[in-house]
């Protein structure tokens, strides 16, 4: 392992462009009115980049003192671990008071809504669908927002790098070396890009394995999904519980490609070495906008793509209405009906039919199973007047009998190991140009999460229960 002295080139993934983003922010092609700039001041203003970028650097020997400890077989990969866990520490624990603000927000406004609109449809779709639904998403938003800082930090730093050398060493024990790590670190935001990102990868085999391993990382869609359950049945240890769940879809991972790589690709790699780029001081402002964009991102998600899906399984909950047609006291809703087709393939694993549909919907986007939760199981209607209506989806599944810390912990695994969504099988097909690594994906997944969740369930009943 040796520093760059500015002779080689940085190493740069396709998917890791942040420092010229950064550098030229408004590059790419000119909209209508936008004058070209020539050539005299693109060259003046690289330079110009270049020099900051020089004055934010450590120097060599500074670099090599760091990489000494945080590279080091050991003290690196406890660092390494270390970090990671105290980004969920942080993730979590400072996230709470905002989230707690908006759940605030949102009892307040289903509230103003029982007291001064009359009982309807209507009425009922704005609360139980957009509040309950779509509040209940929007309520984890703080949390994505501390996650993706602590994440820009570590580009910043040009501690990814570092990351990828630590773990060259294991991932050659799998059949392949410290680049796939880059694409997996960055799945833990979005599985979609970070399939994307290894072209950057250039064997065949190790791009598709990488691929492969990709849907287990979980990614930042289903946090809403581990910080729900882990705060109401593991709130003592809810640091533990998801740290446990992160390092664990990493090993699971790890035994996936392991088997595959059997199955598929039974032969030896190529060494790989990777350049370190020095250590730079990381930048506030840019951190603070890559917050802030990823936190649009995420808004803009829940405006659209989650209300839609709001809007759908609310219909499905809601009708049909009791009528001439449809006489019986307990109205079984369309969305119940085919709850009840689903729930013998989940029962197993401790789930109900609400569970089990909103796995279902899952499938779509992991956000979508916090949404569907938020509509099935609705707050209390027949609340007095004068008291507050408790939105928070929290506390309505504190209510629910049918749960427990055994099905709980099963419901996070399966969340974890399922399918992440339609749009990363897609990925799946149109990087590798075929539907046969998506399938394997998709089938694969769902029947690890199935197995591990009916043990988890199983031993959860044991301990817990």
């Amino acid at each position: 392992m040796s520093h760059e002295k500015n002779k080689n080139p940085k190493m740069v993934f396709d998917h890791l462009a942040y420092n010229s983003e950064r550098e030229n922010p408004k590059r790419g092609h000119h909209g209508k009115g936008e004058q070209r700039r020539d050539h005299k001041g693109d060259h003046k203003r690289h330079n110009h980049n270049n020099k900051l970028r020089k004055l934010k650097e450590y120097s060599e020997e500074q670099t090599s003192r760091l990489d000494f400890y945080l590279t080091h077989p050991v003290w690196g990969l406890l660092s390494f671990i270390f970090i990671i866990w105290l980004i969920f520490f942080f993730t979590f624990r400072l996230g709470a008071y905002p989230q707690a603000g908006i759940e605030h927000l949102m009892d307040l406004g289903a509230t103003l809504i029982r007291d001064n609109m009359t009982q309807g449809w209507f009425a009922d779709f704005l609360s139980q669908g957009v509040i309950m639904g779509v509040g209940s998403v929007l309520a984890f938003l703080p949390n994505i927002l501390i996650l993706f800082f602590f994440l820009s930090l570590l580009q910043e730093t040009e501690y990814i790098s570092r990351a990828a050398t630590i773990m060259d060493r294991y991932m050659h024990r799998i059949g392949l070396h410290g680049s796939s790590f880059i694409p997996l670190l960055m799945g833990f935001g979005c599985n979609v890009p970070a399939i994307m990102a290894t072209r950057t990868i250039k064997r065949k085999s190790d791009r598709i394995l990488t691929m492969l391993m990709i849907p287990y990382i979980p990614c930042s869609a289903r946090i809403p999904t581990f910080l729900l359950f882990s705060g109401i049945f593991f709130p003592d240890n809810q640091v533990l519980a998801l740290s446990l769940l992160y390092f664990g879809g990493i090993l699971v991972g790890i035994a996936m490609a392991i088997l595959f790589r059997k199955i598929f690709f039974n032969f030896g790699i190529k060494d790989f070495s990777i350049p370190l780029p020095r250590y730079r001081r990381p930048s506030f402002a840019y951190s603070v906008e890559h917050m802030w964009d990823a936190a649009w991102q995420y808004v803009k998600k829940i405006g659209t793509v989650v209300l839609l899906a709001v809007i759908i399984v609310w219909a499905l909950d809601y009708f049909p209405l009791k009528d001439k047609t449809n006489p019986d006291e307990q109205r079984v809703s369309y969305l119940e009906h085919f709850g009840k087709i689903v729930e013998p393939a989940l029962k197993p694993l401790g789930f109900d039919w609400k569970m089990s549909v909103s796995l279902v919907t899952g499938i779509t986007a992991k956000e979508f199973i916090i949404s569907t939760l938020g509509v099935v199981y609705q707050a209390e209607e027949e609340s007095a007047s004068d008291e507050k209506i408790n939105t928070s989806l929290m506390a309505r599944i504190k209510e629910e009998e049918v749960f427990n810390k055994a099905n709980a912990l099963s419901f996070m695994i399966f969340a974890l190991l399922y399918m992440p969504c339609v749009a990363t099988a897609y990925t799946i097909k149109k990087e590798t140009g075929t539907w046969k690594w998506a399938l394997i994906s998709i089938f694969s997944t769902i029947a690890v999460a199935w197995i591990a969740g009916f043990f988890a369930y199983r031993v959860g009943l044991l301990v817990f229960v």
